[in-house]
Order: structure tokens, then C-alpha cells, then sequence
């Protein structure tokens, strides 16, 4: 029987390298015991793996303030109404906060996948805070072009971290440029009162696909048009 001295505990096996934490084993294999150690219960063999219980705790513990502090500023609101219910507004942000959470760990696609979701929910989310607020222009003025900039920028940036699978993100990185053309539209229709940060949005996404065509190589501009039938 060997013996791990980070882990602290008796591993059955033939190999020079502790199962759990690669580290060096010491000791040797008896042939004779090793049956008798087949036999033995996994408990005995190996430690019982406590991270997921750790971090089911600490999830319930976040889960429980997350309602604590909802319920709390609800009250308080109700309590000293002064004609907006604020209180709304932080429950949907911590709302959006457990989203942008659990559905990553949930969904397991890809980043591209994560970022474009968060920003359209992140666009959606301010967007009726601000007319549960009573504010005017500040979120479709400034927080989703900026939002659908932003958005563009980091899929861009994870492609070229991860070029060897830029596959996974082009899809993702064509739909953020789409995403932010449409403040323009907004513009057009007059429901902004400051169009410089739509016109930028729409301008930076222009100017990422004229770079996908220039900088990207042929298999990649052959992808582009294969998926967008160009």
C-alpha cells in the first residue's frame, strides 16, 4: 500500500502518482495485501470529496441574501412610498445577477454564446428599469449602445485569444455586430434625445466587420460566407 502525504491517506495502486493530487507516492505496493485493499470500502481508499458540498452552502447562503435583501428594500419602499416603487428595480437586478449566474453553469455553451445573451437581457433589463423608474433616455441613449459595443469588443478579443477555435465564436461576433447597428434605429424613430453613442455603436460595428474581412484568412471569410450565404 502507498501512501500520498498531501492528501494523508493509503492508495492502492501500481503507479508512482496519487490519484487525487499528482503528487509523488511513497512507499510500496504489497501484492499480497492488494486484494484485501480491492475489497475495502472507497471511503477508506480515498477521502470523501467535500468541494461540492462547500459550494452548494455557499450558493444557498448567496441565494438567501439575494432574498433577504430584495424582501428588505420591498419593505422598506412599501413603508416610505414616495411614488416609485425603486424596490422593483433591485429585485430585477438581483434577478439578472442569479440569471448571468446560473445560466452560463446551466446552458454550457460557449463564451461567444454567454456574452451575447447577457447583453441582450442586460439591454432588456435597463430598459424597463428605466421606465419603472420614470427616468427618460438614459438607457437607450447610453446603455445599450454601449452595451452592444462592449459586447463586440470581448468576442473579439476572445477570438483572437482562442484562434485555433474561432469557429465557435464568428456566429456570436456576427450577431453582436448586428446588435449594434439597431440604436440607429432607435434614432430614426426619435426615442433617443442623444444620438451620438447609437451612431458610434453602429460605426464600431462597422468598422469590426470591414476588420473580419481584411485581417481574417481565407478559411475564415470562407466560413462567413458559407453561414451567411453571402
Amino acid at each position: 500500500m502507498k501512501y500520498c502525504r498531501k492528501c494523508e491517506l493509503s492508495v492502492n495502486t501500481v503507479y508512482e502518482f496519487c490519484p487525487l493530487c499528482a503528487s509523488q507516492l511513497t512507499g510500496s505496493q504489497n501484492t499480497e495485501t492488494a486484494p484485501e485493499a480491492e475489497c475495502a470500502a472507497p471511503e477508506d481508499v480515498y477521502p470523501v470529496y467535500s468541494g461540492e458540498i462547500k459550494y452548494n452552502f455557499a450558493l444557498r447562503l448567496l441565494l438567501f441574501i439575494s432574498i433577504a435583501g430584495a424582501s428588505t428594500c420591498l419593505l422598506i419602499n412599501l413603508m416610505f412610498y414616495s411614488g416609485v416603487l425603486w424596490s422593483l428595480l433591485v429585485a430585477g437586478g438581483i434577478g439578472f445577477f442569479w440569471a448571468a449566474i446560473i445560466y452560463p453553469i446551466n446552458a454550457r455553451k460557449n463564451i461567444g454564446h454567454h456574452i451575447t445573451v447577457d447583453a441582450v437581457a442586460a439591454c432588456v433589463f435597463f430598459v424597463v428599469a428605466q421606465f419603472v423608474v420614470g427616468a427618460k433616455g438614459w438607457s437607450l441613449d447610453y446603455v445599450v449602445p454601449f452595451l452592444f459595443i462592449a459586447a463586440t469588443t470581448f468576442i473579439s478579443l476572445v477570438i483572437l485569444i482562442k484562434r485555433m477555435k474561432w469557429r465557435e465564436y464568428a456566429l456570436y461576433q456576427f450577431i453582436t455586430i448586428l446588435l449594434g447597428v439597431l440604436p440607429v434605429i432607435s434614432v430614426i424613430a426619435g426615442l433617443v434625445t442623444t444620438a451620438w453613442p447609437s451612431i458610434v455603436s453602429a460605426f464600431y460595428s462597422f468598422i469590426t466587420l470591414l476588420g473580419m474581412f481584411i485581417f481574417a484568412d481565407k478559411k475564415y471569410k470562407n466560413e462567413l460566407i458559407k453561414r451567411f450565404h453571402f
